[in-house]
């Protein structure tokens, strides 16, 4: 498990965006990528970039079951 900062450790849920898991958890990043969440596209009339969207949004828009997808975030931050 990396932490880029010393700073609290950042609690992951359905509201966590997935920009502040790879800041803080850079080892999530291939899995990110590996979802189609390659941090491209604008804000605003393109709607929200993909690396800034909550994890319940991700979860919902790959039809992943939002439990399964923290739990493998979890599992790539502990290994």
């Amino acid at each position: 498990m990396s932490k880029t900062d010393d700073d609290d450790e950042l609690e992951i849920g359905p509201e966590t965006k997935a920009n502040d898991i790879i800041r803080s958890y850079p080892e999530t990043t291939d899995y990110f990528v590996d979802l189609g969440l390659c941090g491209c596209g604008f804000d605003g009339k393109f709607g929200k970039m993909p690396m800034m969207k909550p994890l319940q949004e991700i979860a919902r828009e790959k039809n992943i079951p939002i439990e399964d997808l923290l739990n493998e975030i979890k599992r790539i931050i502990e290994d």
